[in-house]
């Protein structure tokens, strides 16, 4: 049977374009070069980490909201490495991954070399993706996952089998373990097999047409659901997903004007330029090439469609939520600008130039009023970047859509770095505090940070590697200055105390009057004009050992 075989096989074409083997390096190059640019990880990674280091002992941590998938992924490394260049080694193996089969599905919807290369560029220059690829976290191995059956579903729906459906479930029983959003990919294939003989075609609403479909695709709707059944049933035993801390987090949320506003303008401009959303509903609401494509993918649709309006209920890590769905916004793009440079306008409406502007307006007043760090607050980058928007304008309305594109590369490159430089120090100063405490501090150490940076490098950095060291860490809820009271810190027999205002710009403490603590350490950096810091104070009680 040839079938596994024909699965996993990504090989090229013969006749491959020498640009996309060019396109390809540099997005490897790129990745490299950015592998360690960061000084820190992002606080979940640590706890992505963290979870990680209990499966090796064969557990899971009751406290820890997230499936197990990535971290059992993570869980693989070899004891003698270190665990921050491991995850993000396993990030650019699944980044590569995500590029090869984009590679492969946009190769299914879009059929001009000019834009399959154009495509890839913009994939490989996106701001949000770029930087959540160097992250350790499971948001681009969950898109792999949503690419891959999505791909598959794509590539198969003229010859669906029971087999090729049990891989389908097997792929979204993964992205279940990997992201609470599988359910959504879950949900979106068992639609897509549904639909798949009526791709594009009215779908039969009444219920007698509904059952009769469902009844023809049983077989394949069996095998897709009982596959991933067995593939999340052992967790689900062992944990209830529906009880995780992650259904708490919109309850601590407000949901005003400012939030939408934050949504969509990290919608629109996720690309690195601003005008890529027009054409996209552009050609939507005129019921040309993207409603097309969303008619004739419905399951696509329906993840994009759900996804979207997920993270809108769902706010707390807007634009990293976006990750999964970029890969087909980029699809509907590319086939948008296509159709919009193949029109017979001999000139652009001034409508399009008017909108275009609008939108470039919009994306300015945005960032004067949120400062949004994904959506450039480097003055001089910001002043770069519109104009670039606007000579993109301009060539949009003289209709040279090949220099337009060349514009739009220029900005996504230009936008993705000034994220990733903005970025790469967050973090430092506990980072920092915390490293000094495990190559020069004994005891118990208590900290405010709530990021876990700290917690990973007090208590599981060294894991193993200094099993004669007393150091310890534990959280202390330092606003009320009552869990700082002398007496408290005695009985808790607590050596050293480290306050950081790292995840909180805004933190005032009183920390700093208490006479019976000793600063014996403060570690300071500047992300534009904020400043963070991590002080290690010694509690004058003495040292408990």
């Amino acid at each position: 049977m040839n079938l596994p075989r024909r699965i996993i096989s990504f090989k090229y074409p013969s006749k491959i374009s020498s640009l996309k083997i060019i396109i390809f390096l540099f997005f490897i190059l790129l990745h490299l070069l950015l592998f360690n640019v960061n000084t820190a990880e992002w606080g979940d990674s640590y706890k992505i980490l963290r979870a990680s280091e209990f499966i090796k002992e064969g557990s899971y941590p009751a406290d820890e909201k997230r499936p197990p998938a990535f971290s059992m992924v993570l869980a693989l490394r070899p004891f003698q490495m270190d665990a921050i260049l491991w995850g993000r080694g396993i990030m650019l193996i699944f980044s590569i991954l995500s590029f090869i089969v984009f590679d492969k599905l946009i190769s299914i919807f879009i059929k001009e070399k000019k834009y399959k290369l154009i495509s890839l560029i913009i994939f490989t220059l996106n701001p949000v993706y770029l930087y959540w690829s160097l992250r350790i976290m499971a948001d681009v191995p969950f898109s792999f996952l949503v690419l891959l059956s999505s791909y598959l579903l794509t590539r198969w729906k003229n010859s669906l089998s029971i087999w090729k459906s049990v891989l389908i479930g097997l792929i979204c029983g993964l992205a279940i373990l990997t992201r609470f959003e599988g359910y959504i990919l879950l949900l979106s294939m068992f639609v897509g097999i549904l639909f798949v003989d009526i791709q594009g075609q009215q779908l039969p609403f009444k219920l007698k047409n509904l059952l009769g479909l469902m009844a023809n695709k049983l077989s394949y709707l069996l095998s897709l659901g009982l596959t991933t059944l067995v593939v999340i049933l052992p967790w689900v035993l062992y944990r209830n997903p529906f009880s995780s801390k992650y259904f708490n987090e919109p309850s601590g949320r407000t949901y005003d004007l400012k939030m939408v506003w934050t949504y969509f303008s990290s919608l629109f401009y996720l690309f690195g330029f601003s005008s890529a959303f027009y054409f996209i509903l552009k050609s939507f609401f005129s019921n040309l090439c993207v409603a097309k494509f969303l008619k004739e993918n419905i399951g696509i649709t329906l993840f994009l469609s759900l996804e979207l309006i997920l993270i809108l209920l769902w706010p707390a890590a807007i634009p990293r939520l976006f990750v999964s769905v970029i890969p087909f916004l980029i699809i509907l793009f590319s086939l948008s600008f296509k159709e919009y440079e193949e029109s017979n306008l001999s000139n652009a409406n001034r409508i399009d130039v008017c909108f275009l502007v609008l939108i470039l307006m919009f994306y300015v007043l945005s960032q004067f009023i949120l400062k949004l760090q994904f959506l450039i607050v480097i003055r001089a980058i910001f002043v770069v970047i519109i104009l670039l928007q606007a000579v993109s304008i301009l060539f949009i309305y003289l209709r040279k859509f090949n220099p337009a594109l060349l514009v739009y590369v220029l900005s996504a490159f230009i936008w993705s770095l000034s994220t990733v430089y903005i970025h790469k120090d967050i973090y430092t100063a506990i980072k920092q505090a915390s490293l000094y405490a495990v190559d020069n501090l004994e005891g118990k150490v208590v900290y405010n940070d709530t990021t876990s940076v700290a917690q990973w490098y007090l208590n599981y950095f060294k894991q193993g590697n200094f099993k004669g060291s007393t150091l310890y860490g534990e959280y202390l809820d330092m606003r009320n200055l009552n869990n700082l009271n002398s007496n408290v810190l005695s009985s808790s027999k607590v050596s050293y105390v480290i306050l950081t205002n790292e995840d909180s710009i805004n933190y005032e403490s009183e920390v700093e009057k208490l006479k019976y603590l000793n600063l014996i350490k403060d570690f300071r950096y500047n992300i534009g004009d904020k400043q963070f810091f991590a002080k290690i104070f010694k509690f004058n009680g003495g040292t408990f050992k």
